[in-house]
């Protein structure tokens, strides 16, 4: 399978018979951006329909001509690291490295990248012919894929193994996650494209360098490092965060970004509100009046606002992404964690403005997995709420809805009649979320007590268990117990936590 890959990719890319024809022309109009893209959208809809089914495993990585497929893997990372830059700019490749091939070695495929990356206008995109769009979009589709095929697939298979059965002697992923290609990943992110049928460029780009940066390995790390310290990339991502009537997909793409930073290196939300103050300023001078934005949380809780009440009615239908993205926004916040993270304490207005937007969450009924999951994105992030939170949530209706969550992840659990190792990450947070919010008012603590020992139940209770009492005396046989089995009814809220007590 790996070799398949691999071997098709370098046929998708080298589309033309001839040798001559299977590089890109230096003159934009003669580039074979058709049989090329062609190929390409093919290879990237059948990896990336594999990826989604999960139909790879990360067995240790044993294959025949194991020196032979390395070097395809190779080879197939660096040809497409070459016609992305040939798309972009070719006269700029031919000029630092040399002519249209691939670059001979990592480090003249730096300088080749930091060229065309640098050089690249802000309206590259509005210029180019719409074959070339496509064939770039393709490119860089296929460039976000293979990095994630290679990180979630080949890499885990060889990182596993003896250092003497790795057959990589560096990583194939070197050339598109350089310093260069970080830069164009992040120029291209913020650019327009020329009309709205145009295929969505900047989308491609963002997941390039969500690509290029989610990782743990040596490589990866450092590419981070270098898009938040060296190439202002916190910058390009607000700017495509802060930017109006773009496409969900790739305001997801761009959220999921700025996420994995300031998850990865908490110094980026910093710097991201700084960026947000240049804009601030920017909008002040152009418009004679201050947006009253203060910081990320700012811009993320906007974001958030529009994701939830924005038409058609959310969640939308199953083609409608804007439940993943409020999930994303919804971890973004949590990840700033804005007592640390972010220099900028949040305003009471945007404190008022998060509140309701999770109690308008909270209560949507559960017409599928996707406002759970958006509601268990709400619990996390009530995990760092102040204390005032808890009258602010009984208030608005937001205590029952908490409930219901806890209702519905115990029974889960129960129902499987077996427990499993993430069984406490799934009931714990919202246990503590009760906890803490019943701690801080007694009106929130009655309300989950009568919840999980409702009076209707209790009063038949009692008059159940002076029944048996009153008979047990008779007979002589009364015995002190501390619970009965009348005392949780199976089904009931307190019979599952109970179960779960013992699990």
């Amino acid at each position: 399978m790996t070799e398949l890959i691999a071997q098709s990719l370098l046929q998708a890319l080298n589309s033309n018979s001839s040798q001559e024809s299977s590089h890109l022309s230096l003159e934009r109009n003669e580039l074979p951006s058709s049989s090329i893209g062609q190929n390409l959208k093919k290879w990237n809809d059948d990896l990336e329909s594999e990826l989604l089914r999960g139909a790879f495993s990360t067995k240790k990585f044993e294959v025949e001509n194991s020196s032979f497929v390395s070097s395809a893997i190779k080879k197939s990372a660096d040809t497409l690291h070459s016609l992305i830059l040939n798309a972009v700019d070719p006269t700029i490749v031919s000029d630092a490295g040399g002519g249209t091939t691939e670059c001979e070695s990592d480090e003249e495929a730096e300088r080749s990248s930091w060229a065309v990356a640098t050089s690249t206008a802000g309206d590259l995109l509005v210029g180019m012919p719409c074959d070339n769009l496509s064939l770039l979009a393709e490119l860089l589709r296929a460039a976000g894929l293979f990095m994630r095929w290679f990180g979630q697939v080949i890499q885990p298979s060889f990182e596993s193994s003896d250092a003497n059965d790795n057959h990589f002697s560096n990583n194939p992923t070197t050339r598109l996650k350089c310093r260069g290609m970080l830069l164009l990943y992040c120029k291209i992110l913020e650019m327009e494209t020329p009309t709205i049928e145009s295929p969505d460029i900047p989308r491609f780009s963002s997941i390039c360098l969500f690509r290029a940066t989610y990782g743990n390995d040596d490589l990866t790390v450092s590419a981070r490092k270098t898009v938040v310290e060296s190439i202002d990339g916190c910058v390009f991502l607000v700017n495509a965060l802060t930017k109006r009537d773009q496409p969900i997909p790739r305001l997801f793409s761009v959220l999921r970004n700025v996420h994995h930073l300031v998850s990865t290196v908490p110094a980026s939300a910093a710097l991201m509100d700084k960026a947000i103050d240049s804009l601030n300023e920017k909008t002040s001078s152009n418009d004679g009046e201050f947006e009253s934005k203060y910081g990320l949380v700012e811009v993320l809780v906007d974001n958030l606002t529009w994701t939830v009440q924005s038409l058609p009615p959310f969640p939308g239908d199953k083609s409608d992404r804007r439940s993943e993205m409020a999930s994303e926004i919804l971890r973004s916040l949590f990840a700033v964690d804005v007592r640390r993270a972010s220099k900028y304490l949040p305003s009471n207005d945007t404190m008022t403005k998060i509140g309701v937007i999770l109690c308008d969450l909270l209560k949507l009924p559960n017409v599928d997995d996707r406002v759970h999951q958006c509601k268990l994105a709400v619990v996390a992030l009530l995990l760092n709420a102040p204390e005032e939170y808890s009258g602010y949530l009984l208030a608005n209706g937001g205590i029952i809805p908490l409930i219901d969550i806890m209702k519905y992840q115990a029974s889960a659990i129960i129902a499987r009649k077996r427990s499993r190792p993430d069984d406490a990450a799934s009931i714990v947070p919202i246990m503590l979320v009760l906890g803490k919010l019943a701690q801080a008012n007694e009106t929130v603590l009655k309300m989950i007590r009568d919840e999980v020992f409702p009076l209707d139940a209790e009063k038949a209770f009692e008059e159940m268990a002076f029944a048996e009492v009153t008979k047990k005396k008779s007979e002589g046989k009364v015995k002190a117990k501390n619970m009965a089995p009348l005392d949780a009814p199976i089904g009931t809220l307190r019979w599952k936590l109970i179960r779960l007590m013992t699990w």
